[in-house]
Order: structure tokens, then C-alpha cells, then sequence
């Protein structure tokens, strides 16, 4: 795991990332919301420096790489050259997410989900899925006390079979880990893997316990 929110498979030689979501400003700037229209020159900035860290031969792109079905023909030239030209050595494959369905670029083929070295990568996790299991979609967060601050970090999440990645994209936000479409996970089993500015860190149990409290008194506020 590595704290830009990426994940590097040493005995497969691959590097996966999720949720990049480019052109997710330009997305919003057409809807009368006047976002900096950076997002995507940042992310790819990102995406070059793990590629050039790990030196990967794949790599696995896990849905919702674009933020619309219309995302790559609004790129500028500059960015989608720059992409190709990251990509020009490596395998890439490219797993649909719900955001870029049938919007990916012919440039790339796409997939619903792969099965690699006995893992099945996809978009979404399926929640009755037995086999082990990576995902992305939830942009998974926390909020962590830090030197006495309160501090929101992205995370990746891990348990017996599932393990949902962080988004990649700078401008994508998270959804909090105590939210119930996490609710499978706020278990002992699970473990929380927080984004740092040089490393990822682990939660502590009693981050998880408090988790599975106010979930457990959420519900039981529910039945009354």
C-alpha cells in the first residue's frame, strides 16, 4: 500500500489504482460549478510518480478512471499525451466503474471484472462474493485524532476476503468508514490502513471498537 492511495502487486509486477475521476472539475464547470480546472493535470502528476517509483509491466485501472462518458473528449491533448505516454511500456487494463460505463475511450478495452492469481478485480464489491476480493467505488475515509487534532484521511480497508482501495484522484472526496455501506466491515477482523503524507498507517482497535458502537447504538435508535 502506498500513501498516495495506490497498491503495488510485487509478484505480479502490477500496480492498481481506483477512482481516479478525471476531468471531474471540467464535469462540474459545465454545470455552473466553478471548480479549478486542475484535477486531472494533479492526478496524472500523482499517476506518473508511482509508475516511475514501482516501474510496473501492468497496470490495473479499477473503475471510474474517467468522471463521465464524455471525460476523455474533454482532456486537452496535453493530458491525454501524457497518459498515453505513461502507459506507452505497461499493460494497462481497464475495469468500468459506474461513473465511465461505456465511456471509456476505444483507445482502451475495457472490463466488468478480472480473475488474477485466484483475485477477482472489479469496480464494486459484491457483497455475496466467497473469493477474495478488490475493489473501489466508496472512496473510503476516516477521521483520526492526530497530535490531539481531528484529522480525515482516505484509507484502505481489509478483511478475511475483501479489501476496497481509496480513491486515487485528487478532487473525489470519501465516504466516512463509519457509514453503513461499510457496515460488513466495522467487525475486529477488519483493519484500516490510513493515508499519510510519506507512509500508510494502521488504525488502532480501539478505532474500530468505537466504530462498531456508535453503528451497534445507530441501530438499536432505529428499532425504537
Amino acid at each position: 500500500m502506498h500513501p498516495s492511495g495506490a497498491l503495488y502487486w510485487p509478484s505480479q509486477s502490477s500496480l492498481l489504482v481506483a477512482d481516479l475521476h478525471f476531468e471531474k472539475g471540467s464535469s462540474y464547470h459545465k454545470k455552473g460549478q466553478f471548480l479549478p480546472p486542475y484535477d486531472t493535470h494533479e492526478t496524472l502528476e500523482k499517476l506518473e510518480a508511482v509508475i516511475k517509483y514501482f516501474e510496473p509491466q501492468r497496470i490495473f485501472f479499477l473503475g471510474d478512471t474517467f468522471h463521465d462518458r464524455s471525460a476523455w473528449k474533454r482532456m486537452s491533448e496535453d493530458n491525454k499525451s501524457r497518459l498515453l505516454n505513461a502507459l506507452e511500456n505497461l499493460e494497462a487494463v481497464w475495469i468500468e466503474g459506474n461513473h465511465d460505463q461505456g465511456g471509456v475511450t476505444d483507445r482502451f478495452q475495457s472490463l466488468e471484472s478480472i480473475e488474477v492469481d485466484g483475485i477477482t478485480l472489479r469496480h464494486i464489491m459484491q457483497k455475496n462474493f466467497l473469493g477474495p476480493e478488490i475493489s473501489a467505488h466508496f472512496h473510503p475515509a476516516g477521521i483520526i485524532k492526530f497530535g490531539g487534532v481531528r484529522v480525515r484521511r482516505p484509507c484502505f480497508i481489509k478483511s478475511a476476503q475483501k479489501f476496497v482501495m481509496p480513491s486515487f484522484g485528487v478532487l473525489t472526496g470519501g465516504l466516512d468508514f463509519s457509514d453503513d455501506a461499510f457496515k460488513a466491515f466495522h467487525n475486529h477482523e477488519t483493519q484500516l490502513f490510513f493515508l499519510g503524507e510519506r507512509t500508510v498507517f494502521t488504525s488502532s482497535k480501539r478505532y474500530l471498537q468505537n466504530i462498531k458502537l456508535r453503528s451497534g447504538n445507530q441501530n438499536n435508535k432505529r428499532t425504537k
